[in-house]
């Protein structure tokens, strides 16, 4: 019984073994032409709202009752969002048809605040909210055919997001902001990407890529500022994320 087990097993491991080169190339590292490259675009930002949610803890003189909620949901406008990059095309093929690119981003998008409110009431707001990423990107390239003209890809990348805040808001009978949502904090920037490349020649390419982007852990105050005041109301934190719509050109050396 034993040796016919072993048998068993020494045939199944011959038949792996010499298993058709075609059928296992579709998980071998093909060659491929690799090469480094530089890259702009500019588009459009379209962040969702800000949900900023926190417990008051007023110091002296701010009003305000310690341990209610102070959350701010802050209207968000859509603006430019702009960006550049340096990568390299990596010189193999996985699974036969993708070719992976790592890139090294920064960008950059500021937005209006264009209305919202605090704990559910009426306030008139103002102000801005902006972000700058900066991320390692991993994309892969879908190519079938040598002279293949058009590209699709997709991808993903993860870094920083440093998010700067000047969110104002007034009770609706005010003349001029009491309180604000101000402060500048890093959190962890993810994005997943999908495009597509244009060979516009050998060396240069266009491109439109649409992404989702999120950033976890922004920690900002909420403080009165009514009268030249400067005062603590409250921690907040917010999770900011988006979708993003831009077209660019890639230079390959």
């Amino acid at each position: 019984m034993k040796k016919t087990s072993t048998s068993l097993a020494l045939l199944a491991l011959t038949s792996l073994i010499s298993a058709p080169s075609a059928q296992a190339g579709i998980f071998d590292f093909d060659p491929a032409k690799g090469g480094v490259y530089v890259s702009g675009f500019v588009g459009g930002g379209f962040p969702s709202d800000a949900t900023f949610n926190g417990e008051q803890a007023p110091e002296e003189g701010v009003p305000g009752t310690a341990g209610a909620l102070a959350d701010i949901d802050a209207e968000i406008g859509s603006d430019a969002f702009y960006g550049a990059s340096v990568g390299a095309k990596l010189p193999f093929k996985y699974w036969k048809y993708f070719q992976p690119r790592l890139e090294l981003e920064v960008s950059y998008l500021e937005n209006d605040v264009e209305g919202g409110s605090f704990n559910g009431g009426n306030q008139n707001f103002s102000g801005f909210q902006s972000t700058l990423f900066v991320t390692l990107n991993n994309y892969s390239d879908i190519i079938w055919d040598e002279n293949q003209k058009i590209i699709p890809y997709f991808g993903g990348g993860i870094g920083a997001g440093v998010v700067d805040n000047g969110i104002l808001y007034a009770p609706t009978t005010a003349t001029s902001p009491t309180f604000g949502v101000i402060g500048e904090n890093t959190g962890i920037a993810t994005i997943t990407s999908l495009g597509v490349t244009a060979k516009i020649t050998d060396r240069l390419d266009l491109y439109t890529e649409g992404r989702y982007c999120k950033i976890y852990g922004v920690d900002v105050e909420r403080r009165f500022i009514a009268d030249g005041n400067d005062g603590f109301s409250a921690n907040v934190d917010d999770d900011p994320s988006g979708f993003t719509l831009t077209i660019g050109t890639r230079y390959n050396f």
